[in-house]
């Protein structure tokens, strides 16, 4: 991990800060005790940034690079939970959780600057503007919602039908071709499945035609066969 003792200016802070959805349209003064409070840093892939159980300081800002979100099982595994892009908010459901802990680890997924959000400050300033809250309450009811009906699915679904959706929701994001922005081993914890279950389904379906695979990179053949086998997942809302 990289100190950085430069601060950048405030202005380039206001800049960050307004490209991020939850402060879209709040005024300078507004967001002062943010800008004048956050500190920033920079880490090299792999570091970890936060840990779970770590007293919460406050939730991050991604300026480059990527991080990753995630726990270990208790066999050792990795579940990854979330992967966050330039200007996404790291942790931010954190902030009001009363055990003021880290609730997963932070890594660095690539090279990557963060924004250091101070808690406090970003608490005073949730609460001095109210279309804030309205925005981090819609955000929170939907992650909610969605993981909701993610329970609902694994609990109810075949291993072939997670791998399907998981494909599909990573294709409408990339297209028909795509790289796994995590590993086969993260994969198969993340669907709740073994490995080895994991590994013959991708070599089924590629003798199959359904999908085409060279390394982490994956092709969508066969779209119509995977749509047919998340239809029990599609949700009229």
């Amino acid at each position: 991990m990289t100190f950085v003792k430069t601060m950048p200016a405030q202005s380039e802070i206001l800049n960050w800060l307004n490209r991020v959805k939850l402060f879209d349209g709040v005024t300078t003064d507004a967001l002062k005790p943010i800008i004048e409070n956050a500190n920033y840093l920079e880490f090299s892939t792999g570091d970890l940034i936060s840990y779970e159980g770590m007293l919460f300081s406050g939730c991050s800002l991604v300026i480059t690079g990527k991080v990753e979100v995630f726990r270990n099982t208790y066999l050792g595994e990795e579940k990854i939970f979330g992967i966050f892009s330039p200007y996404e908010l790291v942790a931010i459901a954190a902030v009001f959780m009363p055990h003021n802990r880290f609730p997963m680890t932070i890594r660095a997924k690539t090279h990557c600057s963060l924004l250091l959000l101070e808690k406090s400050s970003v608490l005073q300033v949730c609460m001095n503007n109210p279309i804030i809250m309205q925005r981090l309450l819609v955000q929170f009811s939907t992650k909610l919602y969605e993981q909701i009906n993610n329970i609902d699915w694994l609990t109810s679904s075949s291993a072939e039908q997670r791998l399907a959706a998981y494909i599909l929701s990573q294709s409408s994001k990339h297209d028909v071709s795509f790289v796994l922005p995590i590993s086969r081993s993260q994969l198969a914890t993340k669907l709740g499945i073994r490995y080895e279950t994991l590994s013959r389904l991708m070599s089924s379906w590629r003798k199959q035609k359904i999908i085409e695979i060279e390394l982490n990179n994956i092709k969508i053949i066969n779209k119509s066969y995977l749509n047919e086998l998340t239809l029990p997942s599609k949700r009229s809302f």
